[in-house]
């Protein structure tokens, strides 16, 4: 007899990295505990089931059809040989006894493989118990949607039929489940490095049986493929150094082996300077933090639009000027972002480069910001002309460091150059966890007080950011004199 049962998201996880799986179900206390970005994840994912399940009881999601509210279930359950299935939604044909449709609900904006691969194993799962699965379909969020005032669930809500591509995975998908049974319920899977896991070396598989990982090894070379990985793999290669100098790799990735290899720093002052040589007194470091949830929180918004709720900007209006300081948060979820904009617009002058890390972003907020309110659109547009994206310096390879591991974010680069200016002593460490906190300060979930203390924090990473940003010019400039 099985000690352990397979669900739909142990399934999922087989097909993803099997040994962690065995590790959550048989040694669950050597798995680390779920992320805050996980648990909002999972939040998100309880919402739209809720405003789903509301809208298939209104009869608005099958409007077309005269479907008997009694002939709607949520939440049912079939269980064979160990494989449980929960689905989110079955409609019952009125006229064929055990003839079902299966409704599978995602808080994503489209279809994903493993969206298809789930639903699949769910049928498998309630025809072995005797049901005649019919159609199947996707619910999810329509990107399209934009809030206004009220929640318009047939606006907010997608169903996509999926049966072709269902019926497709029938027969790979049981396949697939009895191994994994046999797998969960058999013994500890052979140590190995396990090569394509999205976890990569931070599985808990991998950590459980490896203890002495070298500190830079081929997972930092930019961008390598699976396939790429198990063939140094095969060669008895993890650690950077090892790499041979015949192995195919890209020209920028040869060169992150170089560098580790080697041991050296690059500095291209030539193109340093020529890069700075673009700046233009006053200097703006401005940074944003925005919040993305799956139902806006303010009119004209779309679902997991990126809302700016905050910014920090360090200004220093000439050459060896002092740094001067300021920024903004909203409090309230419906304090308009306007706000933002407008207090923004006080702060930065006509003239004078924006530096930012990762323009992209930052460009990407303006141009929404702008069609939100147009009244900004000159100002926010005139902010993405005189942007310098101080990350390209090290992106393009004109600064390189072995410690850097190949990386070229805010957090990869400044611990190397300035490490005497750290986020190690902050309550909020990172982005994700910075837009977390805010939703939660501004809900009715915490007091006024904690609320204060959030806020707090909030102003004090992203103030971090944009210092970070000084620093590390100031260290780029006196590199290369």
């Amino acid at each position: 007899m099985n000690k352990h049962h397979l669900t739909k998201t142990n399934y999922l996880q087989y097909l993803s990295c099997p040994e962690e799986l065995w590790l959550q179900k048989n040694k669950p206390n050597l798995i680390s505990k779920i992320t805050a970005d996980a648990l909002h994840k999972i939040e998100q994912g309880k919402l739209i089931d809720q405003l789903a399940k509301d809208w298939f009881k209104a009869g608005d999601a099958l409007k077309s059809e005269s479907t008997p509210t009694a002939n709607i279930v949520f939440q049912k359950k079939a269980s064979h040989e160990g494989m449980l299935a929960i689905a989110d939604v079955i409609v019952l044909d009125t006229t064929k006894q055990g003839h079902i449709r299966l409704f599978e609900v995602k808080a994503s904006t489209n279809k994903k493989k493993e969206h298809v691969q789930d639903i699949a194993f769910q049928k498998m799962v309630f025809e072995a118990c005797g049901y005649v699965v019919t159609n199947c379909y996707l619910v999810h969020v329509n990107k399209q949607y934009r809030f206004d005032t009220e929640l318009n669930l047939s606006d907010l809500l997608v169903i996509k039929e999926l049966t072709k591509e269902v019926k497709a995975l029938k027969k790979v998908t049981l396949e697939n489940a009895q191994e994994a049974m046999k797998w969960i319920n058999g013994p500890m899977p052979k140590e190995r490095i396990t090569v394509g896991c999205p976890n990569k070396l931070s599985c808990p598989f991998v950590q459980l049986h490896f203890k002495n990982l070298p500190p830079v090894t081929i997972y930092d070379i930019p961008n390598i493929s699976t396939k790429k990985v198990q063939a140094l793999m095969d060669l008895g290669v993890l650690d950077i150094h090892d790499v041979p100098p015949d192995f195919p790799l890209t020209e920028r990735q040869r060169k992150q082996v170089s560098i580790a290899q080697q041991d050296e720093i690059i500095l291209k002052r030539g193109l340093i300077k020529k890069a700075l040589n673009k700046l233009e007194y006053p200097l703006y470091f401005i940074d944003y933090e925005s919040f993305s949830y799956v139902i806006p929180v303010q009119d004209k918004h779309k679902s997991y639009q990126q809302m700016v709720f905050q910014y920090s900007l360090h200004t220093q209006k000439e050459a060896g000027a002092s740094i001067q300081h300021t920024e903004y948060i909203l409090r309230d979820k419906k304090e308009s972002v306007e706000n933002v904009v407008a207090h923004m617009q006080q702060a930065i002058g006509d003239t004078g480069s924006v530096i930012v890390w990762n323009e992209s972003f930052e460009m990407a907020r303006n141009k929404e910001m702008a069609a939100l309110y147009p009244q900004y659109e000159v100002f926010l547009e005139g902010m993405n002309d005189r942007m310098f994206d101080l990350m390209l310096i090290f992106r393009k390879g004109y600064y390189s460091h072995p410690d850097f591991k190949g990386k070229n974010s805010l957090k990869s680069v400044l611990p190397v150059l300035c490490p005497d200016t750290t986020y190690k002593k902050l309550a909020i460490q990172n982005g994700a966890v910075a837009a977390i906190q805010w939703g939660l300060a501004t809900s009715d979930k915490v007091t006024e007080k904690e609320a204060d203390q959030i806020f707090d924090d909030l102003l004090k990473y992203c103030h971090l950011d944009t210092l970070a940003m000084v620093k590390i010019l100031d260290k780029i400039k006196t590199s290369i004199l």
